[in-house]
């Protein structure tokens, strides 16, 4: 089957992963994926079944397709701006010519939100109602879609990056890992925060004598690598951090995060590769996927919201860190049921 993809292409690894888990599950099949970012095409350049075109030949390359697939997280997340509205306009056209054409359409791996007005969700139903398919990871979502009567067949099941195996045990020879986080929205506090992980990092350093790594999860548009270089430049102990950056090497990242004790987890993907990889982390709360992902596991440690990351809770944050009891260690105590994601898109396949 030929694969029409929506997909947040930036190099993060978060959603490359889950691109690539598809891609290996159902390796007999194409995947078309449209973008201008050379950097992008390059972290999948081993897959010879994903094929990459600019996102003009989007329209024109519909006709020859089997199925429409929106694949990712936090894919319904831009529909609080004009722009985003405008563009979730385009994309519903290109649904309705791909329903007119009698190509089946799927969403697998989403979560909803968050709104700020009622044209996000009436723009998320209008869409999701055109699916033959709808898969989510997080009970909010699924009770959201539960409310959009016109949708008929959806799931809930665990993260698609849950299907990740690692089987590479590695020595644990950093103290702490830090997944660094650059925000785009409009009323950041980036220098507040980079301000603060610097402080938390120093006096983690000063306590235990152990090494500190940075994992920037996103190297294009969202940047995350420009907040490793703050941190480490902020920081009174260069020598002793090291800036680990995910550049389509999925593999070696993987790998050196799993040589941390501790994770400070910022971006939601750090805390789903620590959880697999069994390692303690603080939770930091920038957007409703992460706190949703703690209230479905009935969390009951120490979390922080990403406008609390700065100086002056340095030092709480670091005696929690110190202290497992206060971090998320419940490893594999959920049914780990993300399989299923691609069992319900393989129904759509036959």
């Amino acid at each position: 089957m030929k694969i029409m993809v929506s997909a947040y292409l930036d190099n993060n690894i978060g959603d490359d992963l889950m691109i690539k888990l598809l891609a290996d599950y159902f390796n007999q099949h194409e995947y078309y994926l449209y973008t201008n970012k050379s950097t992008v095409v390059n972290t999948f350049k081993d897959y010879n079944n994903i094929i990459f075109s600019r996102p003009e030949q989007r329209k024109k390359d519909l006709s020859k397709m089997d199925l429409f697939l929106s694949i990712g997280g936090s894919i319904f997340n831009d529909l609080n701006t004009i722009k985003g509205q405008v563009a979730r306009l385009r994309k519903l056209s290109l649904l309705k010519k791909a329903k007119k054409n009698k190509v089946k359409i799927a969403t697998i791996g989403c979560n909803l939100g968050p709104y700020n007005n009622k044209w996000g969700v009436l723009l998320t139903k209008l869409e999701l109602k055109k699916n033959d398919l709808v898969t989510t990871r997080d009970r909010n979502s699924f009770d959201m879609i539960k409310e959009f009567k016109e949708v008929k067949n959806y799931h809930l099941f665990e993260d698609v990056v849950y299907n990740y195996n690692f089987t590479n045990e590695r020595e644990k020879n950093t103290g702490l890992g830090i997944s660094v986080y650059r925000s785009l929205r409009k009323n950041e506090n980036n220098y507040d925060n980079y301000k603060g992980l610097a402080k938390i990092a120093d006096e983690y350093i000063e306590k235990t004598n152990k090494k500190v790594r940075l994992f920037p999860f996103d190297s294009e548009n969202e940047n995350d690598l420009s907040a490793a270089h703050h941190v480490q430049e902020m920081s009174k102990y260069k020598d002793k951090i090291e800036i680990i950056p995910y550049l389509g090497n999925q593999e070696e990242f993987i790998n050196r995060m799993a040589e941390c004790e501790k994770i400070i987890a910022i971006r939601f993907h750090s805390a789903i590769l620590a959880d697999i990889l069994r390692i303690p982390f603080l939770p930091i709360i920038y957007s409703n996927k992460m706190s949703s992902l703690l209230e479905d596991r009935n969390y009951e440690g120490k979390c922080y919201d990403i406008s609390d990351l700065n100086v002056g809770n340095a030092h709480e944050i670091v005696n929690d860190l110190l202290d497992d009891k206060q971090l998320y260690n419940q490893f594999n105590n959920f049914e780990n049921n993300s399989i299923n994601h691609f069992i319900e898109f393989g129904k759509l396949l036959k």
